[in-house]
């Protein structure tokens, strides 16, 4: 795909305005074939549907063009930002302030039940909330907008790849929104799902003025979530039914 030189694009008001492409990564598995967890969730590969879906997402993004792209750092976020970004001459710098929350490795701090493991985020917005038994998500927020803080500092782009991570994604979707963790448990970021994020900035100073949600949750797979009924956190708590019930 040909590269085209960096070009700001102006809101009305003459605030520079800058495109975020957000991505969750594709499809993993944190549980083995006996059900359970896998010793690193940090560590976790894609899964040969989470590398179609990255394959997909590539093609159905071919005609958009990107100047910059960054993603966590952890292997499926890499793994997803290859099948993306395909043959494009773009390599994705790493942001690991925007590594995914992380859970508590204690089992006496993790979930009791299964229904704990499909709601883990209905809490987050209360004071002191931690992700089943970990990193707290207030402390979570502020490591993720510390990263955002690098990306948006970084100069010369105008459209961004960011690959990241379901919990990430919605700590930015919230910033965007000016909720913060209020809607933290509202939104759904399914496998290598596509959001995209307006951010205008002072031209002089380069304070965010405006930011605009212009899509969320989109894949290219099945866009119109047909037959789809089960939230990410539900279908993975299913995966650990057999651990839950004995």
């Amino acid at each position: 795909m040909p590269e085209t030189p960096y070009e700001p694009r102006f809101a009305t008001d003459g605030s520079i305005r800058r495109r975020i492409h957000l991505f969750r990564h594709g499809d993993v598995s944190y549980v083995t074939e006996d059900g359970e967890r896998v010793p690193d969730p940090r560590l976790v590969p894609l899964t040969d549907w989470g590398h179609e879906q990255a394959s997909e997402m590539g093609d159905f993004m071919s005609h958009v063009h990107f100047d910059h792209a960054a993603c966590s750092g952890l292997l499926r976020t890499v793994q997803t930002s290859a099948g993306i970004l395909k043959d494009r001459d773009l390599e994705p710098v790493y942001v690991p302030e925007m590594e995914e929350i992380q859970s508590s490795n204690d089992r006496a701090k993790m979930p009791a039940t299964l229904l704990d493991a499909a709601y883990a985020f209905a809490k987050a917005h209360e004071p002191g909330a931690t992700y089943r038994g970990g990193e707290t998500f207030a402390d979570f927020e502020a490591r993720v907008l510390t990263g955002l803080d690098k990306v948006l500092a970084t100069p010369d782009w105008q459209s961004l790849a960011l690959v990241l991570h379901g919990g990430v994604n919605r700590i930015l979707l919230g910033w965007a929104l000016g909720s913060g963790l209020d809607c933290f448990s509202s939104f759904e970021q399914n496998t290598c799902c596509l959001n995209i994020i307006d951010i205008d900035t002072h031209p002089e100073t380069g304070d965010v003025v405006r930011k605009l949600v212009r899509g969320v949750n989109i894949t290219a797979y099945n866009t119109a979530r047909h037959d789809d009924h089960l939230t990410t956190l539900e279908a993975g708590a299913e995966k650990y039914r057999k651990y839950f019930e004995g």
